[in-house]
């Protein structure tokens, strides 16, 4: 008889011994009571022999990966191993592995290749995330879920290969991608220089190039609408990228901290600028789209090359600090009609503010700041 088993047998009878005493004692109180208050938010009660049990052990080859067992199937939790190179099993004693929890390989540096079990449906949010010496990965056929951010902090990857009968995500230049390539999913950190999106690709995906700081430049194709939440965050040497005109969606934080980002135009599409979607950039010149109509809150935050801006008649409201801390700031000029903004807009900041003639709502003051007519041209 396999001794782990029969411990991992001896421990299950004793954990379930005190839960079985519990729940008959409470069963009255439960009775008394039609309120039940559950954890995860859940409301349904469930009977004592109907109770999911979950049950951590650590694997039989060695102490560095656990896992738990749910519903018949094996989810790792944790590996701490130091080993180069690690097989994610494809079952643990006769039950299957379908899921990579999150943070399950968290910071392990020491890891430079893995493979990932053919039963294994699922990578959690962060799973790999900080894998500091892993430069590729191959996502087996069985895989139909990618969590955000699986791969963040992985400075060395270089490529997320795809096997070709994988029905949900696929792969070019490394690149990953959903099945059909209408969406880039994530692009691998370590990937250098310039960076082209397939044709077909309408949406980028919420952080996929997080990070990416070795990527200079980005090459859209004429379809992309959408670009995701962080999408290009701590891009630190992106200085050159082109939005098509067919984008009429920005996340926030987009671009934030895309420090070689000096100048941007965007689409003529977009009708609002998240929150802090270019805060913390290199931008120097910024050119609004003429039917803008909104400027969240810190937008702009902290861009403190920006030297001039010229606000669209179309724009109605902007949102805290949308301009706070932008240091070299000289000149504001307002096309249309005083917009709503809040007070503190433009904290930190000491430009002119012009107003054009024959427009609205203006008096001496806009968000704390000293307000004069535009002088006319010569």
């Amino acid at each position: 008889m396999n001794p782990f088993k029969r411990n991992n047998d001896m421990r299950y009878i004793l954990y379930l011994t005190p839960i079985f005493f519990l729940l008959c004692c409470s069963k009255k109180e439960e009775d008394a009571s039609n309120n039940i208050s559950v954890e995860n938010n859940s409301t349904e009660k469930k009977a004592a022999p109907e109770l999911e049990l979950e049950v951590i052990n650590s694997n039989p080859s060695g102490p560095e990966l656990k896992y738990e067992v749910i519903d018949g199937k094996a989810i790792i939790v944790r590996y701490s191993g130091t080993a180069e190179s690690y097989t994610i099993p494809a079952t643990i004693e006769g039950v299957p592995v379908s899921e990579i929890k999150r943070r399950a390989f968290e910071n392990c540096t020491s890891l430079k290749s893995i493979i990932i079990g053919e039963n294994v449906t699922t990578i959690g949010p962060w799973a790999f995330s900080g894998c500091s010496g892993l430069s590729s990965i191959d996502i087996p056929e069985s895989v139909t879920s990618i969590g955000n951010l699986a791969f963040d902090k992985c400075v060395a990857l270089e490529a997320i290969n795809v096997e070709e009968n994988n029905n949900n995500y696929s792969s070019e230049e490394g690149v990953l991608y959903d099945s059909g390539k209408t969406k880039l999913v994530q692009c691998p950190i370590g990937k250098v220089g310039e960076l082209n999106v397939e044709r077909g690709v309408k949406y980028i995906n919420d952080f996929a190039f997080r990070s990416c700081e070795k990527i200079t430049s980005i090459n859209f194709n004429n379809e992309v609408q959408l670009i995701g939440n962080g999408a290009f965050q701590g891009c630190t040497a992106l200085n050159q990228i082109f939005l098509p005109e067919s984008i009429n969606t920005i996340g926030q934080m987009a671009f934030y901290k895309c420090e070689n980002l000096t100048s941007i135009e965007l689409p003529e599409n977009i009708k609002s600028i998240g929150a802090q979607t270019f805060s913390n950039s290199g931008l120097r010149t910024i050119q609004f789209p003429s039917g803008i109509l909104s400027i969240s809150k810190g937008a702009f935050f902290d861009c403190r090359e920006l030297e001039e801006i010229i606000i669209p008649e179309s724009v109605q409201s902007i949102g805290r600090g949308a301009f706070s801390r932008c240091e070299k700031l000289e000149s504001v000029t307002f096309l249309g009609d005083a917009p709503s903004a809040s007070s503190d807009a433009f904290a930190g900041t000491s430009p002119t503010v012009y107003y054009t003639s024959g427009t609205q709502g203006w008096s001496d003051q806009f968000s704390g700041l000293d307000v004069q007519e535009k002088p006319a041209q010569p």
